[in-house]
């Protein structure tokens, strides 16, 4: 059984320890903010292989485990953005003896529930009456409403002087 030591941000820890748990592989990982080089040095030798994620690491972190990576011999692999299956594949190409394969596939399919909006049908918003002119309730306009009753259009020449006298 191979192990791998991570440095990266403590929150990507648990994804890729499950993954490559599932692959046979071990984990060790670190990230602190003012790193000791010692420790650093303990956890590459206890490593078969290193990742460095150069993001959002210390620099010194990554400094002092490349370092002791090329002291001791120790294959690592420096990278802005990986995964479970970066590092399974970098190790296969590390190892090629070894199988590093995912035994169980680890896909989870969400399943997407229909939220209330769409449960409800969707309502025309302007409803297809064309021979009333509806007003709002709330603004009443009777003005308008009763210039408008006034006004009737039945031929085709229209004649508006007559229709707005003033």
């Amino acid at each position: 059984m191979k192990t791998v030591l991570v440095i990266c941000e403590v929150k990507f820890w648990r994804d890729l320890r499950d993954g490559l748990a599932e692959a046979g592989v071990g984990f060790l990982g670190f990230d602190k903010k003012t790193p000791n080089r010692s420790e650093i040095e303990k956890l590459v030798a206890q490593a078969d292989f290193v990742v460095i994620k150069n993001l959002n690491v210390a620099h010194h972190s990554v400094r002092f485990a490349k370092e002791a990576a090329k002291l001791t011999d120790t294959p690592f692999w420096i990278g802005s953005n990986f995964g479970v299956e970066t590092i399974l594949m970098k190790l296969s190409n590390v190892f090629p003896k070894e199988n590093f394969t995912v035994n169980s596939p680890s896909v989870k399919i969400k399943v997407k529930r229909p939220t209330s909006a769409q449960k409800r049908a969707i309502e025309p918003l302007f409803p297809e009456e064309k021979g009333k002119v509806k007003l709002s309730a709330k603004k009443k306009n009777f003005p308008l409403k009763t210039a408008l009753k006034e006004v009737k259009i039945d031929d085709d020449d229209v004649d508006f002087a007559k229709l707005f006298k003033p």
